[in-house]
């Protein structure tokens, strides 16, 4: 039987914080290249971070109260997630990055001029996983910002049979999160066939962030 979905948002907006909190505490977390944060830090001041979407539960808890503006969808199950991360002191724009006059868009670009981070899933919110989508591309070229390759990984963890093997760390487990370097998009042209080189060269830098958190809990990126 499904959960009425009223109900279901209420429990998002006050349950999942304070498990996610709960989990949280209990984890050990190693954080790795702060100094490529710091150096992305000095174009601007602010930064779009770029993860894949099956990490965002144990980066929700450990950026929690940054006030790190999250691009979510516009799905139900996008809802649930922008309830949740409201309780972890996030905001949120509801929408899409794809190229054009969105909602989401102008929202992202007023919030990024507040000198507000950005974070986006460039597979989300539907995959395929871990493939990058044109969104944040179109936006960090029209913002002016860095994008910052994260990752994370935890041992022991779940991996949920979901289309983006969302990982879930157990408690008390050991993790490491992987900053990659800055890379700069917005000073390229912007035709069709660059795109498309920037999106492969963002899906390698995932992927290496990725694999080296993975490595370092004694895991093969699947």
């Amino acid at each position: 039987m499904k959960m009425n979905r009223s109900v279901t948002t209420w429990m998002a907006e006050n349950l999942g914080p304070a498990v996610i909190r709960a989990m949280g505490v209990t984890l050990r977390t190693s954080r790795r290249g702060l100094e490529n944060l710091a150096r992305a830090r000095q174009v601007k001041g602010n930064v779009i971070y770029a993860f894949w979407h099956g990490r965002l539960l144990p980066l929700s808890y450990l950026h929690r109260n940054e006030g790190i503006n999250v691009l979510v969808s516009t799905h139900q199950d996008g809802e649930y997630i922008t309830r949740v991360i409201h309780g972890l002191g996030f905001e949120t724009s509801r929408g899409s990055s794809t190229r054009g006059g969105t909602a989401a868009l102008r929202d992202l670009i007023a919030t990024a001029s507040r000198g507000v981070d950005l974070a986006i899933t460039p597979d989300g919110p539907r995959g395929p996983r871990e493939r990058c989508q044109p969104g944040v591309i179109f936006l960090a070229r029209k913002l002016g910002l860095p994008v910052v390759p994260v990752s994370i990984c935890y041992r022991p963890r779940l991996r949920l049979t979901s289309w983006d093997k969302f990982m879930v760390p157990l408690p008390f487990a050991g993790g490491v999160e992987v900053i990659g370097e800055p890379v700069i998009y917005y000073n390229r042209k912007g035709s069709e066939s660059s795109i498309k080189e920037d999106i492969r060269d963002l899906e390698m830098r995932l992927r290496s962030v990725t694999e080296e958190a993975d490595s370092a809990c004694g895991y093969r990126t699947a």
